[in-house]
């Protein structure tokens, strides 16, 4: 008559397979995230150059082009390629438009989609009422 009966565990079963979530969720992410970074690169390619044209943000030119006299000569060559002038400064704006994108995507979502308490939740806090 308990939680060890056939009906429970159906019940949980059921309860379980109702809170998984669809795997094609999955995809949507991956692309969400890909679309997300090449927006990333072209945002920050295209603030690199009006950046240039207009000089909205004083860059030097060692973050622009950086020495690469803490590499060992040895990697210098293959490095060098990987690291051509603006790509780290390119990669850094990139990230951050990921960062702020996937920010605003979020709250978009919260807004869409409120949470909607369950079963086993709190219910709100009710306030009281001063008393004068």
């Amino acid at each position: 008559m308990g939680r060890d009966s056939w009906r429970a565990r159906q019940h949980d079963a059921e309860r379980e397979k109702k809170r998984r979530m669809n795997p094609v969720w999955r995809g949507v992410g991956c692309f969400l995230v890909s679309v997300l970074a090449i927006g990333g690169y072209l945002f920050s390619n295209w603030f690199l150059t009006q950046n240039y044209i207009n000089q909205w943000i004083y860059l030097p030119p060692q973050v622009i082009s950086p020495p690469m006299t803490a590499v060992p000569a040895i990697l210098r060559s293959v490095v060098a390629p990987l690291f051509g002038p603006g790509v780290l400064v390119s990669l850094i704006v990139g990230f951050l438009f990921l960062i702020f994108a996937y920010l605003i995507v979020s709250i978009a979502y919260s807004i869409a989609f409120p949470i909607k308490p369950g079963e086993h939740d709190v219910p709100p806090l009710k306030r009281e009422r001063r008393r004068r």
